[in-house]
């Protein structure tokens, strides 16, 4: 897999800098970045396997679980594998996204 540095760099430094509106201590941004990046990576990956044998399955029982621990709404139908995949993904960046809120901005 060819990786065009120059784009990555420039998401980067995009992330870096919305992450920066929400928090004025750049050290802070910076620790921040590769827990969005290792999210990012991961939702990428489960994506990538969403086309496997087992994405039509049903849920597994750890994910329905893992949904409910997180908040999320479980279908009486049933969700599938995929489904409850994208489910957790999407709670887990709004939960992320709500403690980011919810700290201080740091003034100078």
């Amino acid at each position: 897999m060819i990786i065009d540095v120059q784009s990555k760099i420039s998401e980067y430094l995009e992330l870096i800098d919305v992450i920066k509106e929400q928090i004025d201590d750049p050290a802070t941004a910076l620790a921040i970045l590769p827990e969005i990046r290792k999210d990012m990576r991961v939702a990428e990956m489960r994506q990538g396997n969403n086309h496997s044998s087992t994405a039509d399955l049903p849920a597994t029982d750890a994910q329905l679980n893992f949904l409910k621990q997180l908040g999320g709404k479980v279908s009486p139908q049933g969700l599938t594998r995929s489904q409850a995949s994208r489910m957790i993904d999407e709670l887990q960046t709004a939960k992320k996204a709500s403690v980011v809120e919810k700290m201080p901005m740091r003034r100078p």
